[in-house]
């Protein structure tokens, strides 16, 4: 009689979802040291313009839920932080923050404060696809565009 091994299919997720978050925090530290020195003054020629965060709603989905979501990337950084929620419970926000690398998203998910999930997703032609690594080791295919 075969027996399912629930332990290796659960360490398999925390693997994943582990490795997409030091990939994100990786990331963000390599962009970071590529990054000019805080302590340098731009050139005269190169005025600096101060201009508010940028907030964007997309539409989407989480798995077969449809979503809608709204961001805001952080000017002058990677950063993004939002929140997002089903269309057909939108009762229920899901807080979202994270850093964008190459234009690519990479987010993680806070239920009522809780880390929840990480989102990879790469960007193509004003949408941002990829999957969504739940904590309990789900894994969902997720889209967003404008």
């Amino acid at each position: 009689m075969a027996t399912e091994n629930k332990t290796e299919k659960t360490s398999i997720a925390v693997i994943i979802t582990a490795v997409a978050t030091l990939l994100t925090a990786l990331g963000g530290l390599i962009y970071a040291l590529k990054s000019p020195s805080q302590n340098t003054l731009p050139a005269p020629n190169n005025p600096v313009h101060l201009s508010e965060n940028t907030e964007k709603t997309y539409h989407g989905n989480v798995g077969k839920l449809e979503a809608t979501f709204n961001l805001t990337f952080i000017n002058n950084s990677t950063s993004v932080k939002g929140t997002y929620f089903y269309d057909k419970k939108q009762d229920q926000r899901y807080e979202l923050s994270g850093t964008v690398i190459n234009g690519d998203l990479h987010l993680n998910e806070y239920t009522k404060g809780i880390l929840t999930a990480n989102c990879v997703l790469k960007k193509y032609d004003g949408c941002f696809s990829g999957k969504m690594f739940n904590k309990d080791g789900r894994v969902f295919v997720m889209n967003l565009c404008e």
